[in-house]
């Protein structure tokens, strides 16, 4: 018995000294060992709607933007306030992704067989850097800011208006629609290809990714997080299995796509982005450098993961969310027609180059971005160091964590839980900028893809608000803005009657 009792308070004083460079942070309260707060996200509320539950315990706890929450092993930092965040992910020891219990489950999530990791998303230090400066640099020539990408998209927004012309007999049901044609408009960027609607291959990958998106978002998935030996003994524990063969689908995708493009590449013909980064991993002799033989076609492979998974997800959500609100909102969804109307006619296809002509338009999109908040916890960082922010030393190998809900929702606002477009409009009428709208995230490792993005949402918005009147299934019950939580928000399933308004 004593022998116990001797265990038990030698465990407990190392856990309290190992762990008390974060005793200095605000915190929801008493920090247990071995589980850390992990009770307090365990309640029928925090499972229910994590992404309000956590809104609500950092608003209640957070000081000076920041608020410590353990789960099990891991440190996370929230950060709720905008300049507190823009410090922080501009800061040089905090640009890191993975730690050694993410790095292993990570490498076999993307079939990773190198030492780093590769691609933009994931990958740290030059890696990083030198992936990054080249998939912008390359998809810009290849379109990013181009007319040659927007002829792309308006060819990909009449196919998809073809298919609902088709069915437009029958309520529209938006969800998982729009992942096709937005991931077309990129795909003819980076690998010269297109996807049909019907391709049965596709669609499954994209409702697997889906649902992968919502159990990565469950609050109990960081115990896969972080005792992922739990998997090797139960692949099935948290359908982990699943997600690994979405992913692995995913990246066997990309690898058939490189191979079929090797089998055809010609140097002085590059037709796209893969063709581009081929020619650049031939070229490349440094044997240290991320473009360098099989380590460049791994980052290459693992590159076009990231841009599928960006282009599939993130703007057909928010595109989904803009057609909820169009319904819910009838007056604002006249307001636009009424708008477009005017500035260029009932006979004209929307352009890139109406945008200044329709700014009240252009506020109901960003109004739609920050009231649908589709990624509420963004992307994390991890800083390697100790770094001070605020009066508060945050310890190295802490994971920062934005808390979206707060700065794109929160008091800054005033009525920050009301969908109101006018807010981005000046007493002109003209679109007003704020610095606290970052959809997008801030910061080194902001979205690679936001130009693309931008154009994909004002074209397809404008061109099918342009062409149909959104109406609800049934006019007495309009579709709930209750959504689906995960590492991005979707509504819970609605139907729409799209009606032709010419």
């Amino acid at each position: 018995m004593l022998l116990l009792v001797t265990v038990c308070i030698l465990c407990l004083t190392y856990y309290f000294s190992s762990n008390r460079k974060f005793f200095c942070l605000p915190s929801p309260g008493l920090c247990l060992p071995v589980l850390g707060h992990v009770y307090k996200l365990m309640t029928e509320e925090g499972k229910r709607d994590p992404v309000m539950f956590l809104w609500k315990l950092y608003k209640k706890h957070q000081k000076n933007g920041i608020m410590h929450l353990r789960s099990f092993t891991l440190d996370l930092v929230f950060v709720g306030d905008f300049d507190t965040l823009k410090y922080i992910y501009n800061h040089p020891d905090c640009q890191e992704r993975v730690n050694a219990i993410f790095v292993e489950p990570s490498k076999h999530d993307r079939m990773v067989k190198g030492k780093e990791m590769p691609g933009v998303i994931m990958s740290e230090g030059k890696v990083w850097s030198d992936q990054r400066r080249f998939t912008l640099r390359t998809l810009r020539d290849f379109g990013f800011g181009k007319t040659g990408m927007e002829e792309m998209i308006q060819e990909e927004v009449l196919l998809f208006k073809a298919l609902i012309n088709k069915n437009q007999e029958e309520p529209f049901d938006f969800i998982n629609q729009f992942n096709l044609p937005i991931l077309n408009a990129l795909w003819k960027v980076t690998v010269g290809e297109r996807f049909e609607y019907d391709d049965p291959r596709l669609i499954s990958i994209i409702e697997r990714l889906t649902d992968m998106f919502k159990r990565i978002g469950k609050p109990e998935n960081v115990i896969t997080l972080c005792f992922p030996w739990i998997n090797k003994i139960f692949p099935s524990f948290m359908e982990k299995d699943k997600s690994l063969k979405t992913n692995h689908d995913i990246m066997n995708l990309m690898f058939e796509s490189i191979k079929n493009h090797q089998e055809t590449l010609d140097h002085n013909e590059p037709r796209d982005f893969t063709d581009k980064v081929l020619i650049e991993i031939q070229q490349t002799t440094d044997e240290t450098s991320s473009f360098y033989g099989e380590t460049g076609i791994e980052n290459l492979a693992n590159t076009l993961f990231d841009l599928f998974l960006a282009g599939s997800e993130t703007t057909s959500t928010t595109l989904t969310w803009a057609a909820l609100y169009m319904i819910r909102y009838p007056e604002v969804q006249k307001k636009v027609q009424d708008e477009l109307d005017h500035a260029i006619g009932t006979d004209k296809h929307p352009s890139l180059q109406d945008r200044p002509k329709l700014p009240y338009t252009e506020a109901v999109l960003m109004e739609t971005q920050r009231f649908a908040n589709i990624v509420p916890n963004g992307v994390q960082h991890i800083c390697h160091r100790d770094f001070t922010v605020n009066g508060l030393t945050i310890p190295a190998d802490t994971l920062i964590q934005p808390v979206f809900t707060e700065i794109l929702k929160g008091d800054y606002w005033e009525d920050g839980m009301t969908f109101r477009p006018e807010r981005f409009l000046d007493e002109k009428g003209n679109v007003r900028k704020d610095d606290h709208f970052i959809p997008f995230s801030i910061g080194k490792r902001q979205c690679l893809g936001e130009t693309l993005a931008r154009a994909e949402m004002f074209l397809f918005f404008t061109s099918l608000i342009h062409q149909f009147k959104f109406l609800p299934e049934d006019e007495q019950k309009l579709p709930s803005e209750n959504y689906s939580p995960g590492i991005t928000i979707l509504p819970v399933p609605f139907r729409a009657r799209l009606v032709s308004r010419f």
